[in-house]
């Protein structure tokens, strides 16, 4: 137990860097799916003359979908519930003259008079005019940026798979954001001075514990789901809502795909990649089927590139989804969502006290049963899943398997008591397993085989209730409000915090408003830190308190957002001399973050954006030296004080499109070794650090740029070919520094992802 502690510490162990280092080029491992098509290159297919099929879109006023509106022939049980783009689809046998009426919460319902004959496919387009100003959290909730198709949106979900140097990559792509920290080539959120466990993942209300592929102390490599996956995506940097708890800086929500409303199948082969997918539906439209899976094969890829010497076994990584979708009413939809992944690495590892081959093994799999329905007015939402992770490490002396399997139950209901107010709340409930089991260095880093180690063979338990409310109103015809609580009892920690969280919105005209929030955030102890004998078992829940001011003005294809913010620290658990683990430690962090896009993919010719966050952060931290430890404030290892993103894509010629993106960050803080002690008899050294993050990295930067080339054939199919180039001016970043093996001289550390060429094709066809 106590080995874990010391491989999982706050600043990233070195011979975890290593491997970071060797893996990053891997993240164009997802390329072989690098993209996909869109729903209006879709065909429309004949169906049977016994039925018709309506189809089409409900959008507000303003032309923004409208998720979840029911649509439903008048007098009859057909119809359907528009997907998070507004579409909607169904079949009927219903003939003649029809009325089709389009209802949704705060809008004004809708009707169109429609002549149906067998065999007829209508495509209608319903348009509902608001009630009052619509409050969600992407337009309350300061720091609120979503990838699905919601009024709010900033970045589509076509745009966040198409962004040049993300490979395809959800978390790649939200790095593009600002607020969040370009630590390292990882994938990795740093969220405004916070670390990586700070931020927490959800797919469906399910929690996704291990979200990152080739874990490593700053996350992974790239994450765990893959975006085609997915209908959208929530992210936010601050200030979210009550409705989320355990986490300290920020919160990331994926929804996965629902009802397929056409066959398809995708096929896709890249460089080191091969993919397919299936989505399907069975007749009368009640059940649907979605399929997909990938191989990596990344030998070639290495080899073209100059890298495959360094690694005994190449990144392998095997992936696979089924999902199930049972429409059993115009409202009421169940929903099967089951992924597994399998990865594999063997590197060659150069560390001061042991020279080796680093192999490590992963395997993820997560499986959530949902259920939505409006009863009564309220939109429910409930979930049951399992998140079960299985990891295996070996280098030197450190031989480690770790198992987590974490079930959870959770409920979210949502209803319109007035015109003018909104109540949202919910419960939770999560158990979480930990167990460890191998041998680990008793000194970090010395991975000399001589050294002496820890045998573990450890469980942690952990549960944890959470509950919340939330009201969110018009109080004047300007004038908006969100007021909620949350609370959260964890049975280690023997107690119950609450969360207030506030936010106003001021709306000065039509197209610019003004906002503020507030909260309180707490974040419960990793388990295996409550062990009596290397841990604390009178540990108590970390504390943050968000304060964020935004102003933002979106018109037309243009949107601007500043956000200036202040982000405190309290009862940080930490290391301490007299019980290893103490809530001692504290700190803030503060900035303003300045987000501008421009655009939309496929339909401006050109679209983009540019992000940039300053950041201050300074902690608490335990400074190591040698068995003892000497607290000091300094700049916490997240503490990048300029992150600079730009991001551009155009269309050049017909179906020719080219995206370029750029991205500078300020190297970020390293803590020197300054002595060393020789252990006797043996033939390494234990390191003596300096004062804690006080010197930095040099500058980091990089320029991204692809390129796809869309070419339809035969009756709605189409074929995407592409390419891209990572690191386009081949520029050595550094990633760390390398010591000798007694520690009197160091040498920079620079990336091994030089300029990285990958190609490939994605294919789409449409059934009947």
């Amino acid at each position: 137990c106590m080995a874990k502690l010391r491989i999982k510490p706050i600043q990233p162990g070195k011979f975890e860097m290593n491997i970071l280092k060797k893996m990053t080029i891997a993240l164009f491992l997802l390329l072989g799916g690098f993209i996909f098509l869109p729903p209006y290159f879709s065909p429309v297919f004949s169906q049977q003359a016994h039925f018709a099929v309506i189809r089409g879109f409900v959008v507000s006023g303003k032309n923004h979908p409208l998720q979840y509106a029911n649509v439903q022939l008048a007098g009859t049980f057909d119809g359907d519930v528009a997907d998070s783009s507004g579409f909607f689809s169904f079949k009927t046998r219903h003939f003649g003259k029809q009325i089709l009426r389009a209802t949704v919460i705060g809008y004004e319902p809708a009707e169109k008079v429609l002549h149906i004959s067998p065999g007829d496919t209508l495509r209608v387009r319903l348009k509902l005019d608001e009630t009052l100003i619509m409050l969600d959290e992407a337009v309350v909730t300061a720091s609120a940026f979503s990838t699905g198709d919601k009024e709010g949106v900033t970045l589509k979900s076509l745009e966040v798979v198409t962004t040049p140097g993300a490979a395809a990559d959800i978390f790649l792509a939200i790095k593009s954001f600002p607020g969040v920290a370009m630590v390292d080539e990882g994938s990795g959120l740093f969220v405004r001075g916070g670390d990586v466990n700070e931020t927490i993942t959800l797919l469906d209300q399910a929690t996704v514990v291990h979200p990152y592929k080739f874990e490593t102390p700053t996350g992974g490599v790239f994450g765990t789901i893959s975006p085609f996956l997915l209908s959208g995506t929530f992210f936010s940097s601050g200030g979210f809502s009550a409705k989320y708890g355990n986490a300290m800086s920020g919160v990331l929500a994926m929804e996965s795909q629902g009802m397929p409303k056409q066959q398809e199948y995708i096929l896709g082969l890249g460089l080191a990649a091969a993919s397919a997918a299936i989505n399907t539906y069975l007749p009368g439209g009640k059940l649907g089927l979605r399929f997909s899976g990938n191989q990596s094969f990344t030998d070639a890829m290495f080899r073209l590139n100059g890298r495959r010497e360094e690694f005994t076994r190449t990144p392998r990584s095997t992936d696979g989804n089924l999902s199930l979708i049972y429409k059993y009413s115009n409202t009421g939809t169940l929903k099967f969502f089951n992924f597994a992944s399998t990865d594999r690495v063997g590197v060659h590892v150069n560390q001061p006290s042991f020279d080796g081959i680093f192999n490590g093994k992963e395997t993820n799999m997560l499986h959530n049963l949902q259920w939505t329905d409006i009863v009564r007015g309220w939109l429910m939402k409930t979930s049951l899943s399992l998140n079960r992770f299985i990891g295996e490490k070996n280098l030197g002396n450190f031989n480690l398997k770790q198992e987590d399997d974490t079930y959870k139950l959770r409920t979210d209901m949502e209803k319109e008591m007035s015109p003018r107010l909104h109540l949202y709340t919910g419960w939770e409930f999560e158990r979480q397993r930990n167990r460890f089991k191998g041998e680990v260095p008793v000194y970090q880093n010395v991975l000399d085989p001589q050294a002496q180690t820890y045998t573990l063979d450890e469980s942690f338990f952990a549960n944890r209730f959470g509950l919340y409310g939330e009201a969110e109103a018009q109080l004047h015809r300007r004038w908006f409000a969100s007021l909620g609580v949350r609370g959260d009892y964890q049975q280690l920690a023997r107690q119950w915090v609450a969360d207030p969280r506030v936010s106003l919105r001021y709306q000065l005209s039509k197209t610019s408003d003004l906002r503020f929030s507030w909260g309180v955030y707490h974040q419960f102890p990793e388990p295996y830190l409550f062990n009596k004998e290397v841990g604390n078992p009178h540990l108590k829940a970390q504390q943050s308190r968000h304060w964020v001011l935004t102003f933002e003005h979106n018109k037309d294809n243009a949107l601007f957002r500043i956000e200036a913010y202040y982000k405190s620290y309290d009862d940080l658990a930490i290391r301490a001399n007299e019980i290893n683990y103490a809530n001692i430690g504290n700190g803030y962090s503060r900035g303003i973050d300045v987000f501008f896009k421009y655009g939309a993919y496929l339909l401006t010719r050109f679209n983009g954006w540019i992000s940039y966050s300053f950041l201050q952060s300074r902690r608490l931290q335990a400074r190591d030296l040698g068995g003892t430890y000497l607290h000091e404030t300094a700049p916490s290892a997240f503490d990048i004080t300029h992150n600079l993103t730009i991001v551009g894509k155009a269309r050049l010629y017909q179906q020719l499109s080219l995206g370029l993106s750029y991205r500078y960050a300020t190297g970020r803080p390293v803590t020197p070794v300054v002595d060393a002690i020789k252990q006797s008899p043996f033939n390494y050294y234990l390191p003596v650090e300096g004062r804690v993050n006080s010197e930095r990295l040099p500058a980091f930067q990089r320029l991204d740029a692809s390129m796809s080339v869309y070419v339809p054939f035969g009756y709605g199919n189409a074929a995407v070919f592409y390419l891209g180039i990572s690191n386009l001016t081949n520029r050595k970043n550094v990633l760390d520094y390398d010591y000798s093996p007694d520690y009197s001289t160091r040498t920079p550390r620079t990336t091994n992802y030089r300029r990285f060429i990958y190609f490939g094709v994605s294919i789409m066809l449409m059934g009947t």
